[in-house]
């Protein structure tokens, strides 16, 4: 008799224990809000400058540098439109003279880690663009502002909005460009001469 209470007792106790361990996986899977205040996550993301010399920066330098702020925002190829956004980020023309600086007759190419890869001539560079209000119709503008984003309404990027690093065209007016420009996850600038 004492066998076959041992006996059904044995699957009880097989089953609580896979209970237990699938309740301690599920727990571990589950993500908890930071307090407020809490320090962000650091980003391990380096940025290489190529021009008349070669220069890597990491994130936190990058953040470090003069910023600019403005607002931007774009629309994809079929009409949607994204933004205006409150951006923050560092001027594409003070990255290029890290590294010697642009000229007239040079284009600047800036590369995703996707392997998306975008040219800028001298004059976008220094704000050249078509710019366009939330409907969609060309209006001129003031002068804008190419910048390296890091923040997005005041907060660091998304993973979907390009962390850590994006372009953006910003001024002081809620304009927007064409959306190719605002390339996502930016590893490298090149200066080519």
């Amino acid at each position: 008799m004492n066998k076959e209470k041992r006996v059904s007792v044995l699957p009880i106790l097989a089953i609580v224990a896979v209970c237990i361990g699938v309740a301690i996986a599920a727990t571990a899977c589950i993500e908890c809000p930071q307090p407020s205040g809490a320090a962000e996550e650091r980003i391990d993301w380096n940025l290489t400058l190529i021009g008349d010399e070669e220069k890597v920066l990491s994130l936190d330098e990058i953040v470090a540098m003069p910023s600019y702020e403005g607002d931007g925002g774009f629309f994809t190829t079929v009409g949607s439109v994204n933004g205006p956004f409150k951006c923050k980020g560092t001027p594409l023309k003070e990255l290029c003279n890290l590294v010697g600086g642009i000229n007239a007759s040079d284009t600047v190419r800036v590369y995703a880690s996707d392997g998306y890869m975008m040219v800028f001539t001298y004059d976008q560079v220094r704000g050249d663009f078509i710019t366009y209000d939330p409907e969609l119709r060309e209006v001129p503008h003031p002068e804008l502002e190419v910048i390296l984003m890091y923040e997005q309404d005041g907060a660091p990027l998304s993973e979907y909005d390009g962390r850590p690093l994006r372009i953006a065209i910003v001024s002081k007016d809620k304009l927007l460009t064409e959306g190719h420009y605002w390339i996502k996850w930016v590893d490298k600038i090149e200066i080519w001469k």
